[in-house]
C-alpha cells in the first residue's frame, strides 16, 4: 500500500510577526523590497503547495509596495 505524504505543517505566521514584518520592509528601499517579492513570487511558483508562511510573506510584502504607490 502506498504511503501518502506528509501535509505541509502549518507554520503560519502570528499577527504580531506580520506586524513586524511589515514594518521591516516598510524601512528598505523599494528596490529591495520588489526583490524580496520577486524571490517570494519565484518560491511559490516552483513549489507544489506553498506553506502558509510564505504566502504570507507574499502578501505582506505585497500589501507594502501597493502602499507605496499611492
Amino acid at each position: 500500500m502506498a504511503k501518502r505524504p506528509n501535509p505541509t505543517p502549518n507554520d503560519a505566521m502570528t499577527r504580531q510577526q506580520l506586524e513586524h514584518l511589515q514594518r521591516s520592509l516598510s524601512l528598505l528601499s523599494p528596490h529591495i523590497v520588489k526583490e524580496k517579492y520577486r524571490q517570494l513570487a519565484d518560491r511559490c511558483r516552483f513549489l507544489d503547495l506553498p506553506t502558509p508562511r510564505v504566502i504570507q510573506e507574499l502578501v505582506t510584502t505585497w500589501k507594502v509596495l501597493w502602499r507605496w504607490r499611492k
